[in-house]
């Protein structure tokens, strides 16, 4: 395990993420929202931040590419979950996602006075990616877009920090045989840097328990066939990203996996941010 390659405009970073838009997103996530509305809001945060960090004054450095594929709006395929100008380029630079957001949305957010309160403001959203929730779980077709995808951006970057495929999905894929092989085969992709990491957040909006990161199957609910095809399906995380999870209060033990499952909103917003909150460099 290396995963040591710093992320900049000469060995940009590759972040894939793969929405899982079948019928089932139409039901309760959150406090008030859907599975669907919730993960959109989520994906629409994380590729918000990342140009931030990716953005100094008005330099803006190329330093990520980016790929968002939904599944389940067409039956057996995968689809670029991106519209507008961006809607023809399943690959997209951060000065791309920078200047073609579909639109911006004013949200309230609270922050602190500075004097131990909290005011609410107003905050620019940017939206790329609309919810949706219609259809099957075509995962195998998703993982198979991905592999192509990374498999050719890898060509033209070696020797770069390895992509980082996360894949958030709320139920069982169609077929879990070839959905296996096609994860598996995903991640066996790799750069000089070490293998594409795949990290997989199950989300649910019932009460019941969470797993965070286990580290062995014995973490999983016991006889849960489909919790132990993600866990073994799963990354192991590098240190750099152990180190993200451990700031973020989810103390994860050596050798846990990029996976949590029946995950509450929170939860996942927190995966979202291991998998993405590198560093970026000039």
């Amino acid at each position: 395990m290396s995963y040591t390659q710093e992320i900049s405009r000469a060995t940009p970073g590759y972040l894939v993420i793969l929405i899982d838009q079948s019928f089932s997103m139409c039901y309760p996530f959150g406090s008030a929202g859907t599975k669907s509305k919730e993960c959109a809001k989520a994906v629409n945060r994380v590729l918000r931040e990342t140009v931030l960090a990716c953005t100094d004054g008005e330099d803006i450095k190329n330093s990520c590419d980016i790929s968002v594929l939904g599944y389940g709006k067409l039956k057996d395929a995968a689809v670029n979950a991106f519209s507008g100008a961006l809607a023809a380029k399943p690959v997209v630079t951060i000065q791309e996602l920078t200047e073609n957001c579909l639109r911006v949305e004013t949200i309230k957010r609270k922050v602190s006075d500075g004097a131990g309160g909290l005011v609410e403001i107003d905050d620019q959203f940017p939206i790329w990616i609309e919810p949706a929730a219609v259809g099957e779980t075509p995962m195998t077709e998703a993982f198979e877009m991905a592999h192509q995808l990374v498999q050719d951006w890898i060509e033209t970057h070696p020797s770069s920090f390895p992509p980082v495929v996360i894949n958030i999905t709320d139920g069982e894929a169609d077929s879990l045989p070839t959905t296996r092989k096609a994860a598996e085969a995903l991640a066996g992709l790799e750069t000089e840097d070490g293998k594409t990491l795949l990290l997989n957040a199950h989300i649910s909006g019932n009460a019941v328990q969470e797993v965070v990161l286990p580290a062995a199957p014995t973490q999983l609910p016991k006889g849960d066939s489909y919790a132990q095809f993600l866990f073994e399906t799963s990354s192991e995380l590098p240190p750099n990203m152990l180190e993200r999870a451990a700031a973020s209060g989810l103390n994860p033990t050596p050798y846990a996996k990029g996976f949590v499952y029946n995950a509450k909103l929170e939860t996942l917003i927190q995966l979202l941010e291991i998998g993405t909150k590198a560093e970026f460099r000039g």
